[in-house]
């Protein structure tokens, strides 16, 4: 048990963790040898069309590519939105939700566990960085985590790596974001499905953001309000 606790057990789990991530990165560059360009010049370029003709090419297996791109970017902490936004349009609206939101969960839940096992003291480094090191018993509570994964458009990687360092169990830290990612995702998959759509779904579209941001001045709110009551 000590060993597992200790500096040693720190240095295999990451080096697994490298290993593992260094071979399924590969794997797939060895396979399509310009996968990564190409998705990374259609997202920066902003090319929605370009990303959803790809994406699309893969035919079969374009949802697999679609869960595998949101899974690695989720787990990295890289925007995972352009996939998000094209996928209501490549796969329809219920199977791009739960495309998407497949591979919301998996990454988000993989990142926790490489964050908890191998990486604590980067996830302590992430937490300090945002000054969120006296919240650590509040994203302890799977109420309060379900609640950050609900917010659509903001980063997870703070709120991972919070919840790798409390006490929250492995699974509650999975059911709070199997809950919680629902909203998200559907607020992000729907908005970009009418944005591509925009001269049939303009009304639903305006819906879409004010509910957006009245959720993201909400939690803006409840945040302020916490940190007032603190001693």
């Amino acid at each position: 048990m000590a060993i597992r606790n200790g500096p040693l057990w720190d240095k295999v789990m990451k080096g697994a963790v490298c290993l593992g991530l260094f071979l399924a990165f590969w794997s797939v560059q060895w396979v399509i040898p310009d996968f990564y360009q190409e998705l990374f010049r259609l997202s920066l370029a902003g090319d929605v069309d370009g990303l959803i003709e790809y994406i699309s090419s893969f035919g079969i297996y374009a949802a697999l590519i679609s869960i595998f791109m949101i899974t690695v970017t989720d787990m990295t902490g890289l925007p995972s939105i352009p996939f998000l936004t094209v996928n209501g349009a490549i796969f329809g609206l219920v199977p791009g939700l739960i495309i998407s939101w497949v591979g919301e969960v998996l990454g988000t839940e993989l990142s926790f566990l490489i964050l908890r096992t191998g990486l604590r003291r980067q996830a302590i480094h992430v937490i300090s960085r945002h000054h969120l090191r006296n919240q650590l018993d509040k994203y302890s509570r799977f109420s309060t985590l379900a609640m950050a994964r609900s917010i659509p458009y903001i980063p997870n990687v703070p709120f991972t790596a919070i919840a790798a360092v409390s006490h929250l169990s492995q699974k509650d830290h999975f059911l709070a974001t199997a809950v919680g990612k629902v909203p998200r995702v559907v607020i992000e998959v729907l908005l970009g499905h009418d944005l591509i759509h925009l001269s049939q779904h303009s009304g639903r579209l305006m819906f879409w953001v004010i509910l957006t941001v009245l959720i993201c001045y909400c939690w803006h709110r409840h945040q302020q309000l916490n940190g007032r009551r603190k001693p």
